[in-house]
């Protein structure tokens, strides 16, 4: 199964040494937060991640409170591509587990934000207590199919 993965990132790797695709490292933590920014209409913010480290380089440095912190911008994205497990045709989003780490912060930042989802209720279904992602963001919205779920499997022996 490893070797159906061997030079599967040649391409990238190519792309990338040749100086034709730029990378931007950075800790997943911020990039969490340029998104969050960036749908928030907040255009910079200032982070300790990353201080005195190759992060840092070329960005601006600045002191709080006897600590440093480097200054980070935003992350917005023409397009935002996003998958929910229930939605609505309002564009009302409810994601399941670690879906909520970056999806709802991903359709705020994009400009246009497509939503597939598992589930396509009728609008009023979903609880608004529960909805992660307000349809505001969301510009277009359909429902998937054949949805492989992989997940581990753990096996225990029986007692006895």
């Amino acid at each position: 199964m490893i070797s159906s993965y061997v030079g599967e990132n040649e391409e990238f790797e190519r792309q990338m040494l040749s100086g034709e695709l730029e990378v931007d490292l950075v800790p997943q933590g911020t990039l969490a937060e340029r998104c969050r920014a960036g749908g928030s209409g907040i255009p910079a913010f200032f982070t300790p991640a990353g201080y005195g480290t190759e992060v840092a380089i070329g960005k601006e440095v600045r002191e709080f409170g006897g600590k440093m912190y480097v200054m980070e911008n935003w992350l917005r994205a023409d397009f935002s591509f996003v998958k929910a497990w229930k939605g609505d045709a309002h564009g009302n989003l409810v994601y399941r587990t670690t879906a909520r780490n970056f999806n709802p912060m991903m359709a705020m930042a994009g400009t246009i934000t497509v939503a597939e989802v598992e589930e396509f209720v009728a609008p009023g279904e979903l609880d608004p207590d529960q909805i992660h992602t307000p349809g505001i963001f969301v510009h277009r919205i359909f429902q998937g199919s054949n949805y492989e779920k992989r997940i581990e499997q753990r096996t225990v022996r029986k007692r006895g």
